[in-house]
């Protein structure tokens, strides 16, 4: 019978806390866990294990074989499947080339792989009704990441590091160190495997592990792991303070959302702080495009940009498809934008039912069309104005009506108005804007525009 030592409880009692604290995980929810057979994924599969009476969560665990390190990778399966079958977790196994996944996607191996977990995470999420997954992340991952977001040249978000809880992600890790992790695999008899890859200086993170990190503590006698997720801890607190502001501002500058797009207003984004914009300007960004991933300082940057000009037909253009304009004092992104212009540019004709309904499906629009007693000048006044209304001499539309988009050329006679107006000069006046004009319906008789 193998003895484990006081310090076994007393860790588990210290991540049960901070799964307690931190909402973590409810009673009852499910959890997927991440185990690679290293040190820090068996700690937690481990621990979340001995957790599962009190906390009343189904486990199940994933193990992403990256076919990577040949037979040491195939020994770090079998060691989790059977690391797995001993604690009666439900384990689900995946084979992947990701270097051939890196290779055909164009990125580094480090990052294919990481895409290539997490949608296995979350496919076995699906598949078991798991709400949560659980990742090894330690205090010590923690200190590494701040760093290589400050080599990166970050802004605040950056220095947050990662939280325990994000969305679907939770790091019940997060706050213990990788030695104290060590010492509970030792004390649990646990004996994990080591990624051999870890030791070498080829990805960015091992030098920062290995070189930088040590460099700083031996020659500055300080502790920077500690000191970095002290600066986290402490960005995070302002983070979130920033975060409250910039929603509450966001709902202020507001005019329209929905279907990939956002409108705000300039002059109301103009007032904001610099560093209130930015969050905006991101929170925007998400909406329009359900994530924020790739884009980057230098966009918000032509964002903002943007703002400060203010000039009616100004465009940038971001990733994710993202275009942004500006038209009379509002700023507009819209998700896949070109081709939604596209398809507003597309021009449409037809003859009008009369009496009866003509269906302009180009634009989402339908025109009803009735015949009706002669009106005398005092019943037609007693109507009421009705912008979507409109009379004509049934004995003009011999000529035949249309319902059309503009063209070039255009011109008719406004209302109350002696001469006759160029289109484009009418829509530029009313502050149309330049994307919403080809969805604007026109009356005709014959070459005559009569109602806009």
């Amino acid at each position: 019978m193998k003895h484990i030592s006081d310090y076994v409880p007393k860790f588990q009692k210290k991540i049960l806390d901070v799964i307690t604290a931190n909402n973590l995980i409810e009673p009852g929810e499910g959890v997927v866990a991440g185990v690679s057979g290293g040190p820090d994924s068996v700690c937690l599969i481990h621990v979340l294990n001995a957790l599962r009476p009190i906390l009343g969560m189904k486990l199940h665990a994933v193990h992403v074989n990256h076919m990577l390190r040949g037979e040491e990778a195939d020994a770090d399966e079998e060691f989790t499947a059977r690391l797995c079958a001993e604690l009666e977790i439900p384990l689900h196994i995946l084979r992947t080339d990701v270097a051939a996944v890196a290779a055909e996607m164009g990125i580094s191996t480090e990052e294919a792989g990481r895409e290539i977990r997490y949608r296995e995470f979350r496919m076995l999420a699906g598949a078991t009704g798991a709400t949560k997954i659980a990742v090894a992340h330690n205090r010590n991952d923690q200190a590494e990441t701040v760093m290589m977001n400050i080599i990166r040249g970050t802004g605040t978000r950056g220095l947050c590091g990662m939280e325990y809880i994000r969305g679907d992600i939770i790091r019940p890790l997060l706050s213990v160190s990788r030695e104290e992790i060590e010492q509970y695999c030792s004390e649990a008899s646990l004996a994990p495997r080591t990624d051999s890859t870890n030791l070498t200086g080829e990805y960015t993170r091992n030098k920062v592990r290995l070189g930088l990190l040590p460099y700083i503590n031996e020659n500055f006698g300080a502790n920077i792991i500690n000191s970095l997720c002290r600066l986290a801890e402490n960005t995070a607190a302002d983070q979130r303070f920033l975060e409250k502001c910039a929603a509450e501002a966001y709902e202020q500058v507001l005019r329209e959302s929905g279907d990939g797009q956002v409108s705000m207003d300039i002059g109301m984004l103009r007032r904001l702080d610099p560093a209130i914009l930015m969050r905006v300007l991101r929170q925007a960004v998400e909406q329009a495009a359900g994530s924020a991933k790739g884009v980057g300082g230098i966009h918000y940057q032509a964002l903002s940009d943007l703002v400060i000009k203010g000039v009616t037909g100004m465009q940038a253009e971001l990733p994710r498809g993202i275009r942004a304009s500006v038209s009379y004092g509002i700023l507009k992104l819209s998700a896949g934008g070109f081709e939604v212009e596209s398809q507003r540019a597309a021009g449409f004709s037809r003859q009008v039912v009369v009496p009866g309904t003509t269906e302009v499906p180009e634009i989402g629009a339908y025109l009803t069309a009735s015949v009706h007693e002669p009106l005398s000048i005092d019943k037609y006044k007693s109507l009421g104005y009705n912008p979507y209304v409109q009379y004509f001499d049934y004995g003009l539309l011999k000529k035949g009506i249309h319902i059309r988009n503009r063209r070039a050329g255009d011109i008719f006679r406004p209302f109350g108005s002696g001469g006759t107006k160029k289109l484009k000069e009418f829509f530029i006046d009313n502050k149309i804007p330049r994307d919403a004009r080809d969805r604007i319906p026109l009356i005709c008789l014959g070459n005559e525009t009569v109602w806009v």
